[in-house]
């Protein structure tokens, strides 16, 4: 799959040498999703750690409620900044939803352009033909949240870091407000190398 985009990045070495970084950029996409059986598995483990870890899974068993909207975008390297803040906060609000449901959570997605239009992508919208080896990410809500038609979902999104780690932060705004899942990386976080 291709894009239109022509961003490369170019990034000059502490040697003087100029490289191209691939990807050029990546853009995150998230959308809400009723999955009850994957809420159930995670319920069945009886621990708020369950509810506040993000999965890399892929979803067979899942009814997507409002269509993926932009998240976090990323341009590589980012030479723009000194030093370097890939922190990132965004509240989203998403299409109403065309029938009463259960929310049980949000599934994250990405695309990613490789160099000049040679793009990757498995956002359903935009999803590369053939593209197995990357499966989405569900973050999942510690209660499941009735939905009627015509509702607007609304979240909260933080990607936090500091100088050991990187996690994510979430909670639901609308129809109702949740606690904020993963607060510091409590449960779940990725650590850094010093």
């Amino acid at each position: 799959s291709s894009s239109s985009s022509s961003s490369s990045s170019k990034s000059t070495a502490s040697s003087g040498e100029s490289g191209i970084s691939i990807p050029s950029s990546s853009t995150s996409y998230i959308q809400p999703i009723s999955t009850p059986k994957l809420w159930s598995e995670l319920s069945a483990q009886n621990s708020v750690k369950s509810f506040e870890t993000p999965y890399v899974v892929l979803l067979h068993r899942f009814s997507a409620l409002s269509p993926s909207i932009k998240c976090f975008h990323f341009d590589h390297p980012n030479l723009e900044q000194d030093p370097i803040d890939n922190r990132r906060e965004i509240h989203l609000k998403f299409a109403p939803v065309k029938r009463e449901t259960i929310l049980h959570g949000f599934a994250g997605y990405f695309e990613s352009v490789l160099f000049k239009d040679v793009m990757i992508s498995i956002r359903p919208e935009t999803f590369s033909t053939d593209m197995f080896s990357w499966f989405p990410i569900y973050f999942p809500l510690r209660t499941p949240v009735r939905i009627k038609k015509d509702d607007n979902i609304e979240l909260k999104m933080w990607r936090c870091e500091d100088k050991t780690k990187v996690w994510y932060e979430w909670c639901l705004v609308n129809p109702v407000v949740s606690p904020i899942h993963n607060p510091n990386g409590r449960s779940y976080h990725i650590g850094l190398k010093s």
